[in-house]
């Protein structure tokens, strides 16, 4: 599984495929981050909205660039969420750790 990434400028696109629900799933996120952050992309954005379901393994992996951006003064932002993605976001209150990209 591979996540398509995009570098437009000085921001870097992750466009999520599929549900962020399994190991393998999360895996393939932190290996798309990797890729844009290692070719020092500091403000990344991730694109869920083919991401019907979220759970701790993509918690775990958004946290997890959320942390190594913030400790190099990078943003790890969203496009606009919606339903469940959105729902679980607002919960864990991450609505208010990750600005949402309009840009684009």
């Amino acid at each position: 599984m591979d996540f398509p990434t995009e570098i437009v400028g000085d921001k870097a696109y992750i466009r999520v495929t599929s549900d962020l629900d399994t190991e393998v799933a999360g895996e393939a996120l932190r290996a798309a981050f990797n890729d844009v952050y290692d070719k020092g992309t500091r403000t990344i954005v991730l694109d869920l909205s083919s991401t019907q379901i979220i759970n701790s393994y993509g918690i775990g992996k958004v946290l997890m660039c959320y942390k190594r951006l913030k400790a190099e003064n990078g943003v790890l932002m969203v496009k606009p969420l919606s339903g469940f993605v959105k729902e679980t976001f607002e919960l864990l209150m991450l609505d208010k750790l990750l600005p949402e990209d309009k840009d684009r």
